[in-house]
């Protein structure tokens, strides 16, 4: 990071942590956990934990973890439950709750994973979540890169009817719904002074183009990103959780409870 990045990390702390109220919302694969091969060997940064537990404890801070998982399967990696919110399927997936699928959406979903797994030549493979197909290719990536790029070529090739087709970290997803992360996070952040929001991939964007003038967005990684801010791991966005929850205990007697 440079100079002029760490500063203005340290000025996004010191108002985060002033922040009347604050909603941590949390990307969970490439934010608070390394990428790995096998999503559920997947696990939070052991200090990022500790970090979220810390402030979801703290008065007038919300932590949610919102995740292009579906719910059980988010449940599954991350340990932490009530006070911290989470929410599965890029937003579609709150802790209560849910659209329901039309019949049309069920058939749709049924074709795009029958034409997947034609595709998906092991060790691909397809996840199958409440709305949505996913196209996985990071098995394939270990042993032979070209042919998981050809395998994800073809799946974008499907026709989806002018339905969501995201690509992600060696996956491609296909929804049903056209819900992101972006339209969950405008409408519950209404109740927060100021919004934190971190993400390392492309659905994450939705997200940070959600966030308002007076909200911190932080990438983490390389890839491109509204987001003026970053941080170059998951170590260190454990870090930068670690000393926001520090600054804002250490600010609390300065806020109206």
């Amino acid at each position: 990071m440079t100079t002029q990045n760490n500063a203005q990390l340290d000025e996004a702390l010191a108002a985060l942590a002033a922040a009347p109220s604050l909603l941590v919302c949390l990307d969970f694969d490439g934010t608070l956990s390394e990428h790995v091969t096998d999503p559920y060997a997947a696990s939070a940064h052991p200090a990022a934990l500790t970090a979220i537990a810390d402030l979801a404890s703290q008065p007038g801070t919300q932590v949610a973890v919102l995740s292009g998982r579906h719910l059980e399967g988010l449940r599954a990696v991350f340990p932490l439950r009530d006070p911290v919110v989470l929410v599965g399927s890029h937003g579609a997936e709150p802790t209560e709750g849910g659209p329901e699928l039309s019949a049309a959406d069920a058939a749709y979903l049924d074709r795009i994973e029958s034409e997947l797994r034609r595709i998906a030549t092991p060790p691909a493979y397809v996840e199958v979540k409440p709305y949505q197909r996913v196209l996985h290719v990071a098995p394939v990536v270990e042993t032979d890169p070209a042919a998981a790029e050809a395998i994800l070529k073809e799946g974008l090739s499907i026709d989806t009817e002018g339905r969501p087709v995201t690509p992600g970290h060696n996956l491609v997803e296909f929804s049903a719904l056209d819900v992101s992360k972006g339209d969950w996070l405008a409408e519950y952040k209404r109740s927060f002074d100021v919004t934190f929001f971190a993400g390392d991939d492309t659905t994450d964007e939705f997200a940070m183009a959600a966030l308002g003038p007076n909200d911190v967005g932080i990438k983490v990684g390389e890839k491109p990103s509204v987001a003026t801010l970053r941080v170059p791991t998951v170590t260190r966005m454990a870090h930068f959780l670690t000393e926001l929850a520090s600054a804002r205990r250490a600010a609390q007697p300065s806020r109206p409870e």
